[in-house]
């Protein structure tokens, strides 16, 4: 046997290492990728034409960085998530070796059932590391993995599945066995089982991964109504959840995994004890790369900065393309700086809860509402939305640690986010945003710095003209006080009750493209209006906030590098004169 194994064999390296002929004008030389753990590729072999190129793409394995090729003159480049091998001048058949290097940051896991440490190396792409995702590493029948602890017995740090802890940190499996398969009532079809009823008095539901030897993949309506669990743990074979599934019952707490397809608020209705939602990663992210992914990276720095007196710089997108927090922390030595800005069109109210939490007396907060966004920058509504889901997609910690019951919609977004990104193309936790420019392309050097600010160079525009011609309305009429002020207020009273300063500087916006209505006696009469009905201390005009079109870049709020000079420049001087007004240190 072995000998006929080297003869078939040495057979496939001579038909491998000569260039075939199928017709005299047209040979043809082959190439092949070596497997590797390092890397998968979108094809292992290619046949070209001497003379020609080829070209690979080939995506690492976390915790590996791809180096070179053993071919000569081949080229690899960075792409986002993947790399781009370049073999030129192909002139015959061989086999291709790509190196890589092994990271020597890791995290270490333990089984929890008596087996040895798994040390795994993780790409260094952020200042905390992803965790392991469901099903990467432990299977133990008849029970849910449901996250990761610090300690054996989950009293240390717990950690979800895919979420992220700090680099070197040493992990325990965390098990709930599932309910016996007695105390359920299923159908089955098409290999598909079906909870419809449950007859058990427990106050944790850990719903099984089979009923019947077919995998649970929906819960039907009613089926767990009026039922006394308090801690529910779906299994992550779960795709649905039935309208009405959990209506009345006395659930708290419900882990789930992001593979889920359905799920709406409908499911928990009248559920009034409901506060928390883990979630766990069973699918990679769709989102690394992506400004989305700056929130998990932001958060990193704030919660660096937990124990340090801080300034956090608050807004959507105008934030972290309009700052240079590099000359705010050099000119507030006293003070750690974090650009916690993103997106504004997504709530602000979540975002802001969670950087309360993390905040101390003494501390900063400055906001810069965008008036384009005012609905969601002034909290007029505590409903979730999808976009929120995106941006905790490479930290779903984040979610846990709200309080469901400040919410509406929570479970309805939750099932708008898993449906778009079911079909959306999977990448890698190893994906640093700052690998990337905002259109996703490869960039040389970073393009977010530490703090958050968005710091590749973008020009000034050519003259003046609003790009979107899109006016927005800069008057009292279109900010009425119940809707936007009292909300606003009442988040804001949160951070000053915990000693926490709410300062506020005018989120920049090109001159021209504000509302006809939004006449220079306009803009002065809403600056009175928000500093006489706003519970913060404004520290800028409203009408230096309109800067010419030309400080900006692409869009009508998004400063050039230029712009992000003169804007930083001007709210150095109003925060440094704040704070000595009022005795403190800049």
């Amino acid at each position: 046997m072995r000998k006929l194994y080297s003869i078939l064999l040495l057979t496939a390296l001579l038909l491998l290492s000569a260039c075939a002929t199928a017709a005299p004008a047209a040979p043809q030389c082959r190439l092949v990728l070596e497997s590797s753990p390092a890397f998968t590729a979108n094809t292992q072999t290619a046949a070209v034409t001497p003379g020609q190129s080829v070209t690979f793409t080939l995506t690492p394995a976390d915790g590996y960085t791809l180096i070179g090729a053993d071919y000569p003159g081949a080229v690899l480049t960075r792409t986002g998530a993947d790399y781009t091998l370049t073999l030129p001048d192909v002139r015959y058949s061989t086999a291709v070796a790509v190196t890589a290097q092994k990271s020597d940051t890791a995290l270490y896991y333990n089984d929890n059932l008596g087996g040895d440490w798994q040390k795994t190396p993780v790409t260094p792409s952020h200042t905390r590391l992803n965790t392991a995702p469901d099903g990467a590493l432990f299977a133990n029948t008849g029970h849910t993995l449901t996250g990761w602890n610090t300690a054996p017995d989950g009293s240390g740090q717990a950690v979800g599945l895919g979420s992220r802890t700090a680099p070197g940190t040493r992990l325990y499996a965390q098990w709930a066995a599932q309910n016996d398969a007695a105390e359920f009532t299923y159908t089955v079809n098409n290999n598909a089982a079906t909870i419809t009823g449950w007859q058990g008095r427990g106050e944790t539901l850990a719903i099984p991964d089979t009923l019947g030897g077919a995998p649970v993949v929906e819960i039907a309506a009613g089926a767990f109504a009026g039922a006394p669990c308090k801690t529910v743990i779906f299994s992550d074979t779960l795709r649905r959840v039935q309208p009405g599934a959990f209506t009345g019952s006395a659930v708290e707490s419900v882990t789930l995994f992001d593979n889920l397809q359905q799920i709406s608020d409908y499911a928990f209705e009248k559920c009034t004890y409901l506060r928390t939602l883990h979630i766990n990663a069973a699918t990679a992210p769709v989102y690394s790369g992506s400004y989305y992914a700056t929130f998990a990276d932001k958060y990193d720095r704030l919660l660096s900065l937990e124990s340090t007196q801080k300034l956090v710089l608050f807004s959507g997108s105008s934030a972290r393309f309009g700052y240079d927090s590099a000359a705010l922390d050099a000119a507030l030595p006293s003070y750690g700086v974090v650009n916690m800005g993103v997106f504004a069109y997504t709530n602000a109210l979540p975002q802001l809860e969670l950087i309360r939490a993390r905040m101390r007396e003494g501390d900063i907060l400055l906001l810069s509402p965008e008036f384009d966004a005012a609905k969601r920058q002034f909290c007029t509504t505590n409903a979730f939305d999808d976009d929120f889901f995106c941006m905790a997609e490479a930290n779903y910690d984040m979610v846990a640690e709200l309080d469901l019951q400040q919410y509406s919609g929570v479970f309805s977004a939750l099932g708008s986010y898993l449906q778009t990104r079911a079909g959306m193309t999977q990448s890698s936790y190893a994906v640093s945003p700052s690998d990337l420019d905002e259109d996703g392309n490869a960039v040389d050097t970073p393009s977010y710095n530490a703090y958050g600010d968005y710091v590749l160079y973008r020009s000034d525009a050519a003259d003046d003209t609003p790009i979107y011609g899109l006016p927005v309305d800069y008057t009292t009429a279109a900010f009425p006080y119940d809707t936007y002020i009292a909300p606003a207020n009442a988040e804001f009273s949160r951070f000053t009750a915990a000693g926490v300063h709410v300062w506020l500087t005018y989120s920049p916006r090109n001159s021209r493209a504000v509302s006809a209505e939004s006449t220079p006696e306009a803009i002065a009469a809403l600056d009175e209006y928000f500093r006489k009905n706003l519970d913060v201390t404004i520290l800028t005009n409203l009408s230096d906030s309109l800067l010419p079109g030309r400080y900006f870049f692409g869009t009508d709020n998004h400063l050039s590098t230029h712009g992000v000079a003169l804007r930083t420049e001007q709210v150095i001087a109003a925060l440094t004169s704040q704070l000595q007004s009022e005795g403190l240190t800049p």
